[in-house]
C-alpha cells in the first residue's frame, strides 16, 4: 500500500507544473481571499473528520497558495487522501473513470468524509445539476427530430457505463421504439457495467461501441441525429478539443446537433478549495476556461455555433449546441 501511494503521489507532482494558468491565479489570491472557502460547511465536515496533521498542512498549503511539491510533509496529506477515499485514487489512475460520476450523480454511495465532502460540495452539485439539464434538452431535441423522421440515431461520445441514455429511456419511455443511442466508450470496465444496466432494464435500443471516439467514420458516414459529449472536453488544451471536435463532425447529418460540456473558471471562483484538493492530491489537469472558450472551440473546428446553457443554480459549466 505504501509503495502504491508514494508511485500516485509522484505521478500527481510530475503533472503539476502543468497547471491551467487560471487555476494558479486563484492560487495566487491572497490568503484573507481564500479562508472563506475553508468556513464553508462541507469544508468544516472535512476538516472535523481528517487527523489533526492533515488538516493543518491542507489549510495552510491552500492559504499559501503552494502547490504539494513544495509542502513539507505533503506526502502524508496525499497518502490519506488515497487511502481513505476511492475517488482521489481513481481519478489519480485515470482522470478519464466513470467511477466518480457514479457518485457525483448518486447512482452509488459515498464512502467516508472525503467522498462526502466532494458530493455535497458545489462542484459536486453542478455535477448533478449538469446531468439532470443535459438530459432534460437532449430529450427536448430528439422529440424534435422526431416529430421530422421516424427514427432518431444518437451517440453519447464517452458515455462511461451509458447513464445519461439509460436516464433518457426510463424517464421517457416513449422515446424506447424510436431512439436507438450508441454510447462510444473505450474503458472495458464501464462497458461491461453499462451492459449490466441494459439487462436490469430491458433497454434494447441502446448498445455500447467499444473503439475510440475518432475512428468511427466507417460507421457513421455522416448519419448521425444528434449527440453527447459530455466530460470529454473538460480536460484537453485548446488545439486538442478542436482536433476532437473536428474529427467527430464527419459523423453527423449536416444541420444535427451536438451538444458539449466545459468546465468553467466559475468552479475555481466559488469552489476553490476542491478544485485545490483534485489537483494536488490527483494531479488531475482540469482546465478552468472563460465564458465562451467552448464556442471558439466549436467554430474553429468548423461547427457552426448554435448556443449555449448551464446548469442551474450552480453554472460551472459552459453547455454549447453546436451545429454540423
Amino acid at each position: 500500500m505504501e509503495a502504491l501511494s508514494a508511485a500516485k503521489s509522484e505521478n500527481a507532482m510530475a503533472t503539476q507544473r502543468q497547471i491551467c494558468p487560471t487555476l494558479q491565479s486563484h492560487y495566487d489570491l491572497p490568503a484573507t481571499a481564500k479562508i472563506k472557502f475553508l468556513k464553508t460547511p462541507e469544508a468544516q465536515d472535512l476538516f472535523d473528520n481528517i487527523p489533526q496533521d492533515v488538516s493543518q498542512i491542507l489549510r495552510h498549503s491552500f492559504l499559501e497558495g503552494q502547490h504539494g511539491s513544495d509542502v513539507p510533509n505533503w506526502n502524508l496529506v496525499v497518502d490519506f487522501f488515497q487511502r481513505n477515499s476511492r475517488i482521489i485514487p481513481a481519478l489519480t489512475q485515470n482522470p478519464g473513470t466513470y467511477t466518480m460520476l457514479e457518485k457525483m450523480y448518486h447512482f452509488q454511495p459515498v464512502w467516508g468524509p472525503i467522498d462526502n465532502y466532494f458530493k455535497i460540495g458545489k462542484a459536486g452539485q453542478a455535477l448533478r445539476n449538469r446531468f439532470d439539464i443535459i438530459n432534460a434538452l437532449a430529450v427536448f431535441h430528439m422529440n424534435e427530430i422526431l416529430g421530422r423522421q421516424n427514427q432518431c440515431l444518437v451517440i453519447d461520445i464517452g458515455s462511461g457505463p451509458g447513464r445519461n441514455g439509460i436516464e433518457m429511456c426510463l424517464r421517457n419511455p416513449n422515446i424506447r421504439n424510436k431512439v436507438q443511442i450508441d454510447c462510444i466508450e473505450i474503458d472495458q470496465g464501464a462497458v461491461i457495467k453499462g451492459r449490466e444496466l441494459l439487462t436490469q432494464h430491458g433497454l434494447i435500443n441502446i448498445e455500447f461501441v467499444q473503439t475510440s471516439m475518432t475512428r468511427l467514420r466507417n460507421r457513421y458516414p455522416g448519419n448521425v441525429d444528434y449527440g453527447l459529449l459530455v466530460g470529454i472536453l473538460c480536460g484537453l488544451p485548446h488545439v486538442e478539443r478542436v482536433d476532437l471536435l473536428k474529427s467527430i463532425k464527419s459523423y453527423f447529418k449536416p444541420g444535427s446537433k451536438l451538444v458539449a460540456a466545459s468546465l468553467l473558471e466559475k468552479m475555481a471562483e466559488d469552489d476553490l478549495l476542491c478544485a485545490y484538493i483534485l489537483r494536488e492530491t490527483t494531479g488531475w489537469g482540469l482546465q478552468y476556461r472563460a465564458l465562451g472558450k467552448l464556442k471558439d472551440a466549436f467554430e474553429e473546428s468548423g461547427w457552426k455555433y448554435e448556443d449555449f446553457f448551464q446548469e442551474e443554480p450552480t453554472k460551472f459549466y459552459e453547455i454549447g449546441i453546436g451545429i454540423a
